[in-house]
């Protein structure tokens, strides 16, 4: 309801008076009293009529701007600036927008309250039939389901409803996918290719298998990141092309912060590179833009990061080899650690994930040479058995310790 705090002249003009009314019209989506500030002049018998229309106007509106009866879409405007900005990447947020004009069609002028678990079933049914008529893949209704799934479970944690209608929703169910990945003796082949590419293609491709880093990451891998003296690398930012802006920040969680352990072979190919690109800089002059980044254009400015995935592609048509994507080559690295014997923590630390699930679930995959060893392993204990023992086999009682 508005509370009337009624008007009252502040000034008189050419014979004429200032009213100035002030009306609370109930409270915004985040909870806050909202007012409204009006002035008028006239005499006092025009102050009255322009006040009751005033009081007409707003009664109405200041009903329905009331925490209880928010939308979904009024909470999802506060979803997006209160809980996205601080917490969640530029590219994401991009995505929960698109996702979210999907979405507000089905529920964006029901009360936030009133919508329930069948609401949301019906709705995942009706987005899974596609607007194309392609249905969506679990895949792309995992995206929406997850996303519905963690506004109603923010909802909750700031006490506009009650419960989570989501959590009783059906969860779209995703198929297993078969991770591709090189194995030894592909990596191999590819190491040797390289060693006739120019030292830029050698070193992004060879870092990234052997540190297992992402993309982004590689893209925001400056100079002052590496320690030659204790061969490491410091990963504690990403960098991402929005609509053509850059948009590097910092990692989100502790998990992505982290030294990265280099081989000497790796450290030595950035030494080289290293020297490289001070060279190129001399000969770019004035064009160079002086920069501490590894990975750059030709002018010393960021590198996209889609770049990286051109590059590979160009040396995978050149030498004929088996297709794989630039971030299988993030696989390929975990599979091969896996391979020879490294745990699943350490693994999980060098990729920077944040739960060891992922990583098991994942990456743990065994190398077609680990899955033919394996069968050996049981024959050579009995060989190792039968070889150690040179004593005749002595009649067996065998009506005994049975």
């Amino acid at each position: 309801m508005i509370k009337n705090k009624g008007y009252r002249k502040i000034d008189t003009r050419n014979g004429l008076n200032v009213y100035e009314a002030v009306i609370e019209v109930g409270y915004d989506i985040d909870g806050k009293r909202k007012r409204i500030k009006r002035r008028h002049i006239g005499n006092n018998t025009s102050a009255e009529i322009w006040y009751a229309d005033l009081v007409k106007e707003y009664y109405h509106k200041s009903n329905k701007i009331n925490i209880t009866d928010m939308t979904f879409r009024d909470f999802s405007t506060l979803f997006l600036e209160k809980y996205c900005v601080p917490n969640v990447s530029k590219t994401t947020i991009k995505g929960y927008r698109n996702y979210l004009k999907v979405i507000l069609s089905y529920l964006g002028d029901y009360k936030l309250n009133s919508i329930t678990t069948f609401m949301l079933d019906n709705m995942y049914q009706k987005i899974k039939k596609g607007q194309t008529g392609k249905e969506l893949s679990p895949k792309s209704m995992l995206h929406y389901f997850d996303l519905v799934n963690l506004m109603f479970k923010q909802a909750k944690k700031w006490k506009f409803i009650e419960f989570n209608p989501n959590e009783d929703a059906t969860r779209p169910k995703l198929q297993k996918k078969k991770r591709n990945y090189y194995n030894l003796e592909q990596v191999q082949t590819l190491f040797n290719v390289l060693s006739q590419e120019n030292i830029k293609y050698r070193t992004i491709i060879t870092l990234t298998i052997v540190s297992g880093v992402r993309r982004s990451e590689l893209c925001a891998l400056r100079w002052s990141d590496v320690d030659f003296n204790n061969n490491t690398i410091y990963i504690d930012n990403s960098l991402k092309i929005i609509d053509g802006i850059v948009d590097e920040e910092r990692a989100k969680t502790d998990y992505s912060i982290r030294y990265i352990y280099l081989d000497s072979n790796t450290m030595s190919l950035l030494k080289e590179y290293k020297k490289w690109q001070d060279g190129y800089m001399l000969y770019m002059g004035n064009k160079w833009h002086n920069t501490d980044r590894i990975f750059t254009d030709k002018y010393g400015n960021h590198m996209h990061p889609c770049t990286c995935n051109k590059i590979l592609q160009k040396i995978i048509s050149k030498y004929q080899l088996s297709h794989i994507t630039f971030h299988e080559l993030r696989h390929t690295c975990a599979t091969l650690l896996n391979s020879q014997g490294v745990d699943p923590v350490t693994i999980k630390e060098r990729l920077g994930h944040s739960n060891i699930n992922i990583t098991m679930d994942i990456y743990t995959h065994a190398l077609e040479s680990n899955k033919k060893a394996s069968v050996n392993v049981f024959k050579e204990l009995q060989n190792n058995i039968n070889n150690s023992s040179k004593a005749p086999i002595m009649a067996q009682n065998y009506g005994t310790n049975q």
